[in-house]
């Protein structure tokens, strides 16, 4: 598991639109909020995905970036986007390798989803690349609040995006 303050592991993954997107590219040396999520068929995701997608102007707002990511294929994730009306990008993690590195759970449950998925999982980068915090769930419920998010990035804001 990541501890705050070492180093994000780097990533090149897809978008839904199916161009690579690297972590650097993403992040824009600005905070970034990563969200890793279940599956877009969970319902839990999908509210989460929501909610995030409406306080995404906020953090937007603070100077930060924002990205989700799950390891269903670009097209998946170009409709969930498209359905949802969800402004970050969608990265698919194809063979679930980003999210073992970032020390995501992976779901014990094989009836549902795509195999391997992932239990939630949020992390904030700060601007020198390192973890700035860390909520890596075992189940899918209790993700921490979008609002709570905010007020994180809004802090790193003020203090030269470092936590």
């Amino acid at each position: 598991m990541l501890r705050n303050g070492s180093p994000a592991p780097d990533f090149t993954l897809r978008d839904a639109d199916g161009n690579e997107r690297s972590l650097a590219d993403i992040q824009d040396g600005k905070p970034l909020l990563l969200y890793f999520y279940r599956f877009s068929a969970c319902p839990t995701a999908r509210r989460d995905l929501a909610a995030y997608a409406e306080a995404y102007p906020r953090i937007h707002a603070f100077d930060a970036e924002m990205a989700a990511v799950n390891v269903e294929p670009p097209e998946e994730h170009r409709m969930v986007r498209d359905r949802l009306g969800l402004p970050y990008p969608l990265l698919s993690d194809d063979g679930f390798r980003v999210s073992e590195e970032y020390g995501v759970y992976r779901s014990d449950e094989t009836e549902e989803g795509p195999q391997p998925h992932g239990e939630p999982a949020i992390f904030i980068v700060d601007v020198d690349g390192k973890v700035a915090y860390s909520q890596v769930q075992t189940g899918p419920k209790g993700s921490a609040a979008p609002d709570a998010m905010a007020l994180v990035l809004y802090y790193m804001t003020r203090n030269g995006g470092r936590y």
